[in-house]
């Protein structure tokens, strides 16, 4: 027992005697710091971008986030010593890495999920979903009175796509996906009729106006998911975690292959290519311009979002498993893979039954998307360290 204390490091005493004053204020701390993390990420996946706001601003503040949350996490929270090494170790591994693809997204994710120890978790779902949900309609106001741009896009089908002060109209259609699953999380997918209408309903308004297939079919899967809630609980007993981590691993493992060997003259590889808009065919161009690093390398891209002119040269990497390999690195996507693994084993082990279909859910939308490592869209990792003890009892009602 002597041992076990000596190896671990507790909270300053001045933080101690803090926490003895003021109970909530480690938490106070961290909603605050996290309030100004969402606002900030959020914003650059906007036109206030250049317009209301200067293009530096929202990094600043990003810096002075995670400089808030170390403190926080010195201050008050408590680790083993070899913890605290492991904690270190990757903080500077995935700052590295970051830096050398001149994209910190994930570095200050982690160090979110890092603070985000014995915080309730159903807490930082509410506070996401009302700020998140807010600044969505704040934008959608201050574009309708014109104070930022609008974006018209269109297909070449006739079909117009909006972006409605957003940067492209699939981030639109992704960030209602986000919403609509992390409000499903926060009932634990306990849903009644109303709320039901009301979740089909933003799934017919988000492909009306952003005419985005790939959301559409992703949203009409969450919902056919938890109309049969019950029924996917038993499916996932019967595969276990271990089938759940094959699965997973499978598809990510396909969706590499299928990119690297991408051939446009084979048929099905650009059908499916084509159902999924491309992306097979740009992330293959990576992979024939630039080698796999082992801690990553800076990948220019020009993307639609945000361009009120037409793109000539237009490459983006949309999914996000090869971003992370081909501008994080081997070593910072393996550990992504294994991260991803590990979390699910604790849902699957512990039975938290709708934290771990919401993270299959945004696993598979990462196929496609780019938005796992922004915390403004995906909340689900900080329930790492966080506090999930309102999730036991919905696990143990539905076992009966």
């Amino acid at each position: 027992m002597d041992n076990i204390l000596k190896n671990k490091i507790y909270s300053s005493t001045l933080g101690m005697k803090i926490k003895e004053k003021v109970p909530r204020l480690p938490e106070w701390t961290y909603f605050f710091a996290l309030f100004m993390y969402l606002l900030s990420q959020f914003a650059q996946g906007t036109l206030a971008i250049k317009r209301l706001i200067p293009m530096f601003l929202p990094y600043w503040i990003q810096m002075f986030v995670a400089l808030i949350i170390i403190l926080k996490i010195i201050t008050f929270d408590e680790y083993y010593l070899k913890d605290w090494f492991i904690l270190l170790f990757l903080g500077i591994v995935l700052w590295q890495s970051g830096m050398n693809a001149g994209e910190l997204n994930l570095f200050y994710y982690y160090i979110a999920i890092i603070g985000a120890k014995n915080i309730d978790f159903k807490k930082i779902l509410r506070f996401f979903l009302v700020t998140i949900s807010s600044l969505l309609i704040l934008t959608f106001i201050i574009t309708k009175l014109r104070i930022i741009p609008g974006l018209v896009f269109n297909r070449g089908d006739g079909a117009l796509r909006y972006a409605l002060g957003t940067v492209y109209p699939s981030d639109l259609s992704a960030r209602c996906f986000y919403l609509m699953i992390t409000y499903a999380l926060l009932r634990d997918y306990k849903l009644k009729l109303p709320e039901y209408i009301g979740l089909i309903s933003i799934t017919i308004w988000a492909y009306v106006v952003t005419d985005t297939k790939v959301d559409l079919i992703l949203m009409v899967f969450f919902l056919l998911i938890a109309i049969f809630y019950k029924q996917t609980i038993t499916l996932l007993e019967k595969i276990t975690s271990i089938g759940i981590a094959i699965i997973l691993g499978s598809a990510v493992s396909f969706m590499i292959l299928m990119t690297y060997f991408y051939n446009p003259s084979n048929h099905f590889m650009k059908l499916v290519d084509h159902a999924l808009s491309g992306r097979f065919y740009f992330s293959h161009i990576a992979f024939e311009k630039y080698n796999v690093t082992f801690l990553g390398q800076y990948i220019p891209q020009n993307g639609f979002g945000g361009n009120t002119s037409r793109v000539f040269d237009y490459f983006y990497i949309d999914c996000s498993y090869i971003r992370i390999l081909m501008m994080l690195g081997a070593f910072v996507f393996l550990l992504v893979v294994g991260y991803l693994l590990y979390l699910s084993h604790m849902f699957i082990s512990k039975k938290y039954y709708s934290l771990e279909i919401t993270l299959i859910l945004i696993a598979i939308s990462s196929l496609i998307d780019q938005h796992m490592w922004e915390i403004s869209y995906n909340i689900i990792f900080l329930a790492t360290f966080a506090t999930l003890n309102s999730f036991k009892h919905s696990s143990k009602s539905l076992s009966i």
